[in-house]
């Protein structure tokens, strides 16, 4: 399909509640398609992303680049829904260019890097279990939802009152509609060379031997399950229509309710289980 038909097959749809841009500015330090945050009627930063974002990555050949806010849209309230550490998102309106932004809350208090990757991997293989089974379960759901781009510069990380790194994952904009997903990929998982693989592997090797961290992975692949299709048409609701192509969301959602959805979830828990 042609960016121009896919553009004109999406529906004007307005989403409840939005939040209104009071001023922008260039993002500080970003991620392959985060060029700016806002601060917002509510006050606080977001992290933004539109439908052009996609039009001036440097990434090419992407199946669906303009569905970059509702793949971060879906990916975000369904992680959220399912337990996964992730910061609150909003839909966000510009009056200035008339158009929607997918938000996703921006944390200064949070560091968007580790110091170094020794401090990380140490806090891996530390005495508390928190962070491993927090990158276990977050992996689960990377592999889910076809997200090729999770490194260590796309968590949000901060330290609970014991003095444990936590981290809560952002960016899903390589993931999900964006990559063709589910019907181009099945239950096909993501393959060596990605971020995102290349990344678990290290991950892997570090934390293999704690049997609890497979547990949270499991634990969040059945809270999947347990999503039915018409919760998933309810978060399609809540975006902006020009966010999605009305055949890729109807695509989608009738996978969703078909075995096919829990074929991935089972390709995923093989994978989790190795």
């Amino acid at each position: 399909m042609s960016e121009e038909s896919e553009l004109s097959d999406m529906t004007i749809q307005e989403p409840l509640l939005s939040l209104e841009v009071v001023s922008m500015r260039p993002a500080l330090g970003g991620t392959a398609h985060l060029k700016n945050t806002v601060i917002a009627s509510d006050g606080l930063e977001y992290a933004v992303k539109s439908v052009k974002d996609g039009d001036t990555s440097e990434l090419k050949g992407l199946p669906n680049p303009k569905q970059i806010p509702a793949s971060e849209w879906l990916c975000t309230r369904l992680g959220e829904m399912c337990g996964l550490p992730t910061p609150p998102c909003r839909v966000i309106y510009c009056t200035t260019t008339d158009e929607y932004f997918f938000g996703s809350r921006y944390d200064l208090a949070a560091s968007s890097r580790p110091e170094d990757e020794v401090d990380f991997a140490s806090s891996l293989m530390g005495p508390s279990p928190i962070l491993r089974k927090q990158v276990w379960a977050i992996y689960a759901f990377d592999q889910f939802v076809f997200n090729i781009d999770r490194h260590l510069k796309n968590y949000l990380y901060t330290k609970n009152r014991d003095g444990d790194i936590t981290v809560q994952a952002f960016d899903f904009s390589l993931a999900a509609m964006v990559m063709g997903w589910p019907n181009k990929i099945g239950d096909g998982l993501i393959p060596p060379g990605y971020h995102t693989t290349n990344y678990w592997n290290s991950v892997k090797s570090l934390t293999y031997n704690d049997k609890t961290c497979r547990d949270s992975a499991l634990q969040l692949l059945d809270k999947i399950s347990s999503v039915n299709a018409d919760v998933i048409e309810r978060i399609f609701l809540e975006m902006p229509g020009q966010w999605i192509n009305p055949l890729h969301r109807d695509a989608l959602t009738s996978w969703w309710g078909s075995s096919g959805r829990n074929e991935r979830v089972n390709a995923v828990k093989a994978e989790v289980l190795k």
